[in-house]
């Protein structure tokens, strides 16, 4: 088995589909095996020939083996059930047919546990396929809302490592993308707005731009709570953050971050940053709506 994984392993060039069609029949029995050793060069396998186009996403899925991938997410045995994550993980960055495929074969109901889990490896993988799921449909985004992931994923990006938080703001921000408006309402019920805005400040440039994007999908589609979603950010210490990210040198950030406050808090004193640009200085009124938040 443990030639077949090496050889399933290339990725630039992928592994020709002739080889691959002729490994997948012999990959779907030994899936099956009760062999700890053997299913893990199994499964390590079918998260190599799943880490590559749709179309090698699509053989692997034809093959018949993603329900019992998807069992081995109840795995005990780590060395199995980490190539198992990354497999299903990889199926999901596929089309929006092919995680429907991981999802119709149970794969959500794992979750609770896989995004708790002891080992950070495990929850950081967990949390990376939940981001490729909030990518998809917003049937497959209630899905995850129906297996009440949100609240762990908000955790994670809250308390988690910084490896598992950065798949926990993919996760949330590509929510705010894709979700619906009573979705996307959901996902701030749940408290995931405090733990965005807290990583504004982090030096990975990528995350921030992801964390920003994320606060003006929820800004621009919550319109008739915007001020409600303003006072949160502010009491959470987000409007400073957003501030500070007008001086920022990526370019992008730093216009994003003067737009979220030229369009969304008023009261503003202009100020200039070091080369000599506008940005806003914000005094708010922190006093919450009357009748109180609707989120």
């Amino acid at each position: 088995v443990s030639t077949q994984s090496t050889g399933c392993r290339n990725k630039d060039p992928p592994p020709p589909t002739d080889t691959v069609q002729k490994v997948l029949p012999a990959l779907f029995a030994l899936v099956q095996h009760e062999d700890s050793e053997v299913l893990t060069d199994a499964c390590w396998a079918l998260s190599y020939l799943t880490d590559g186009a749709d179309d090698q996403i699509q053989m692997v899925i034809n093959s018949g083996v993603t329900p019992y991938l998807v069992e081995h997410l109840a795995q005990s045995d780590v060395r199995v059930l980490t190539p198992a994550v990354r497999a299903v993980g990889n199926i999901v960055t596929g089309s929006a047919t092919q995680t429907q495929t991981a999802l119709d074969s149970g794969c959500l109901s794992y979750f609770p546990a896989l995004l708790q889990h002891h080992k950070e490896t495990i929850k950081k993988e967990a949390v990376w396929t939940i981001s490729n799921i909030t990518a998809g449909t917003k049937d497959q985004i209630q899905a995850v809302i129906d297996h009440n992931l949100i609240p762990l994923v908000v955790n994670a990006l809250a308390t988690a490592d910084f490896n598992t938080q950065k798949e926990a703001a993919w996760s949330v921000s590509n929510m705010t993308a894709n979700g619906s408006p009573d979705q996307i309402s959901y996902l701030i019920r749940q408290g995931a707005v405090p733990g965005m805005c807290n990583l504004l400040s982090v030096r990975d440039p990528q995350i921030v731009q992801v964390l920003l994007d994320g606060i003006n999908n929820m800004l621009e589609t919550c319109k008739q709570d915007t001020d409600s979603l303003c006072t949160i950010i502010e009491d959470c210490g987000g409007l400073d953050k957003i501030e500070e990210l007008q001086k920022h040198q990526n370019k992008q950030i730093y216009k994003l971050a003067f737009d979220i406050i030229a369009k969304y808090f008023s009261s503003e004193d202009y100020i200039e940053n070091e080369d000599g640009e506008e940005q806003f200085n914000f005094q708010a009124n922190t006093a919450a709506p009357e009748g109180g938040f609707k989120f």
